[in-house]
């Protein structure tokens, strides 16, 4: 049995000296008869034969992992929701009643001189608080409604009326609106 074992050794030996010899270049002509590199990538990862007449050795398989399950990049969940006022634009009529308005008030005021400067002092006054008033009574509520996307983006999406989607819903976002899933 031991003869049988050195036998087949030396077999294997000669076999892969000869295969070895086989891939070199001849140096005699210059041509080479080695593989590709393609080849010999591919052989590399092959796995080594078992010896002829042994025993066939067992490999353990490679765990299988499951695939991860494809993101939906258009997918998420809303974690915000909120309101804010935008003002709006000033006509120049609010500017002008209240400059009107705080020089007829300041114009009660004094004498002289004294009168004179009031009544300027209170159109201004009248003008500035007249554009504020009318800026605050154009103002808009807009909303802002924060989806963190499945693929691990944060994106937030402006509406001009209260959205039709709270704080938790899973939502597709679909021509820069969410949409409940």
């Amino acid at each position: 049995m031991a003869t049988t074992r050195i036998a087949q050794t030396v077999c294997i030996a000669l076999l892969l000296s000869l295969g070895a010899c086989r891939d070199k270049t001849n140096v005699a002509d210059g041509q080479t008869t080695e593989p590709p590199a393609a080849t010999q990538a591919q052989q590399a990862e092959k796995p080594p034969a078992e010896p002829t007449g042994g025993v066939p050795t067992s490999r353990a398989a490679a765990p299988s992992q499951p695939l991860p399950a494809p993101v939906c990049a258009d997918c998420g969940t809303v974690t915000n929701v909120r309101s804010y006022q935008v003002k709006g634009q000033a006509s120049g009529v609010g500017a002008a009643v209240g400059a009107v308005a705080g020089g007829l008030l300041g114009h009660q005021i004094g004498g002289g001189t004294g009168k004179k400067i009031a009544t300027v002092a209170g159109a201004v006054g009248g003008g500035l608080a007249g554009h504020e008033i009318e800026k605050r009574r154009r103002s808009e509520t807009q909303w802002e409604v924060t989806v963190q996307m499945d693929d691990g983006r944060t994106i937030t999406l402006p509406y001009a009326q209260a959205p039709a989607v709270s704080v938790g819903q899973k939502v597709r976002v679909v021509g820069g609106a969410a949409v409940p899933r």
